[in-house]
């Protein structure tokens, strides 16, 4: 009984430990990545602060739901998260996703969204439905960012310009910014385009080689390049410092109502709320069944992208810092960082690639880092809300253009073109499609690319194998037996019978088959029977696997009756005559060859018969009429026919 209490406690110990992993890298925690932590959290931290803002605006929410967005996700993550260097928090999918479902852009509809997605994405851990994101192919993601990218910028172009009153869908603001283009704000866009230079420049100094061929002054060397490379990963808050600093000179001078701002924010810590509560918006109460109303299919669609994103940016560092993650536990952390923070006026997040890049290059060593970049952003929102007043609207479109732009893949098409061309069609109907709503062009492109798939596994390919015999036919089928090939199969075996009348025996070799279901077994059977009725025997030979070959006589495709004829050294002389009786007692109701490697078979019909290895040992139907087997050691040669 204490042996059973012993096993239990060990059990539930590794249960705990697996869904709060902080306890397995706590214990281990040291001073020397608690320094590293500190400097990869207040980096990312700067960082984070100016980009969850533009999010925010981005979400036609006020700035300060960016903070908060980055404030509690970020602590929940450290607690059961499984990656060290992801950083979670606001993103610019995320932030049209928002905008996209949440049409009142009231702050309660955006954070009942994340909880809810939270939830889903908590029941998705719970029935291990993480796999789901294989079937996402790649291309379909890259047109898919690619186009969120282009929507993006498009979105940002009326604060660029100082236009109001812009309309939501991308399309309609290019009309938009062209019908009120003579109401541009020069100083908004003179501002918004000096940030572009800004951001531009930097980018280019993050990718240049400095110092490179310098070999004196080393100690020097590597902290000018230290004190470069902080420069060119917080150059949002390097915008963020130069812009609020013209605007604020400008407003000591009164004439700050030259640039576009936004609302006041308010500061310390963001209040508890209920976030399926009902809200009064323009003298017109919304419950949150109108909210639920209005997220439609978000609820499936967004948990799913929130994963792909989370889990492909988790597993890309994990295999470069040689560790693993938990894609089931990302399931959980992902979902709970979205359900809890809901409450704290957080609105959907997830991994954000920059913000986690830039963690790993500080050389963040737990999740803990998280914690300490949630802790620069509370510092924000307790003493800095006041200056985050005179940020002006353009420097923010302008750090969202240039965040997104790096994002936008064109060579994608061009290296699908060299390798696969009709993967071009899902990349495209995913890419056109994004345009019209963001989660038709994801299902859309990848439910096109489920089709090519599907088309390829109803039209398998077969080859066939050259023969001595015009009256035998091997054919090569080069797929999973599945229920859809099976009728193309039966297509091209008539095809290949009428094209050679003289045709007897044809052997499936099953080698490049390793699945099969139970609609291709029954359909195989039916197939084998009609060839009979023609007097054409179907057999199988070179199974992948043995579960095949039981499938295979489970469904009575190949006899089961006889057993393999042992070759040994004890009994050689009696092979024939055992596998003879064997034949003899089941009246030629079923043949079939089952043999060794010292075994060499003979096998066919009146007037035709050829000889295969054990490799190539072929399985036949009850209509076969004549079964040979040949001991190459005893009978050195010589044909016994049965």
């Amino acid at each position: 009984m204490n042996i059973f209490n012993k096993v239990c406690q060990i059990s539930w110990l590794k249960w705990i430990k697996s869904f709060f992993p902080i306890l397995i890298w706590l214990p281990q925690y040291n001073l020397q990545k608690l320094r590293k932590d500190i400097v990869a959290g207040i980096t990312v931290g700067v960082m984070v602060i100016p980009q969850s803002m533009a999010f925010a605006n981005l979400a036609n929410l006020s700035s300060e739901y960016g903070l908060y967005a980055s404030f509690t996700p970020g602590i929940i993550y450290c607690i059961f998260g499984t990656s060290r260097h992801i950083n979670i928090g606001p993103t610019v999918t995320m932030a049209l996703f928002s905008t996209r479902f949440n049409p009142t852009f009231h702050p309660i509809g955006a954070s009942f969204l994340g909880l809810l997605t939270g939830f889903a994405l908590v029941i998705m851990a719970i029935f291990r439905l993480a796999f789901v994101t294989k079937f996402f192919p790649h291309h379909v993601i890259s047109a898919f960012v690619s186009a969120t990218s282009i929507i993006a910028v498009i979105t940002q172009l009326s604060s660029l310009f100082g236009i109001k009153d812009a309309p939501s869908n991308a399309f309609l603001i290019i009309a938009h910014i062209f019908k009120k283009i003579k109401l541009t704000n020069i100083w908004d866009l003179s501002l918004g385009l000096s940030s572009i230079l800004f951001l531009f420049f930097f980018m280019w100094l993050s990718k240049r080689n400095l110092f490179s061929n310098s070999k004196s002054y080393i100690n020097v060397k590597a902290l000018l390049k230290k004190i470069i490379w902080f420069f060119c990963a917080s150059r949002m808050a390097l915008l963020c410092l130069c812009a609020t600093t013209v605007v604020y000179i400008f407003h000591l001078k009164k004439i700050s109502h030259k640039f576009s701002l936004g609302k006041k924010i308010p500061s310390g810590l963001p209040r508890v709320q209920i976030p399926f509560q009902s809200v009064d918006i323009n003298n017109k109460t919304v419950t949150a069944s109108d909210f639920l109303d209005s997220f439609g299919t978000s609820i499936i669609v967004l948990p799913i992208v929130q994963f792909i994103f989370q889990i492909s940016i988790g597993k890309s560092f994990a295999r470069k810092f040689n560790y693993k993650i938990d894609s089931t536990q990302e399931l959980i952390a992902l979902g709970l960082s979205n359900s809890i923070g809901s409450f704290f006026g957080a609105w959907p997040v997830c991994a954000s690639f920059s913000r986690s890049a830039v963690n790993a290059m500080c050389g963040a060593e737990t999740p803990f880092a998280g914690v300490f970049s949630s802790l620069v952003v509370l510092l924000a929102m307790e003493f800095l809300t006041p200056v985050f007043y005179f940020i002006p609207k353009s420097a923010l479109a302008a750090m969202i253009i240039m965040a997104v732009i790096l994002m936008i893949e064109p060579h994608v098409p061009r290296s699908i073109w060299k390798l696969n061309k009709l993967d071009l069609l899902p990349y495209f109907v995913a890419f056109g499609a994004s345009f019209y709503y963001l989660e038709a062009g994801l299902l859309s492109g990848t439910a096109v690319s489920l089709l090519i798939i599907l088309y390829k596994e109803a039209k398998p390919r077969h080859v066939v194998k050259n023969s001595s015999l015009k009256r035998s036919v091997t054919l090569l089928y080069n797929s999973n037996l599945t229920y859809p090939g099976v009728e193309s199969l039966g297509e091209n075996i008539y095809s290949i019978i009428r094209n050679q009348k003289y045709i007897k025996s044809l052997k499936l070799d099953m080698s490049n088959s390793s699945q099969l279901d139970y609609s291709a077994l029954k359909d195989m059977k039916s197939l084998q029977s009609e060839l009979s009725e023609i007097s054409v025997t179907l057999g199988f030979t070179n199974f992948s696997c043995e579960y095949i070959k039981a499938q295979f006589i489970k469904a009575g495709l190949i006899p089961a009756h006889i057993e393999a004829v042992e070759n040994n050294d004890e009994d050689d002389g009696d092979v024939t005559e055992q596998f003879s009786e064997s034949i003899q007692n089941k009246n030629f109701e079923t043949n079939a060859l089952i043999t060794n490697s010292d075994i060499k078979v003979t096998y066919g019909l009146p007037n035709h018969s050829s000889t295969s290895d054990f490799k190539d040992a072929c399985f036949y139907s009850s209509n076969d009429p004549i079964v040979i087997i040949e001991n190459q050691k005893k009978i050195d040669g010589q044909t016994t026919a049965l």
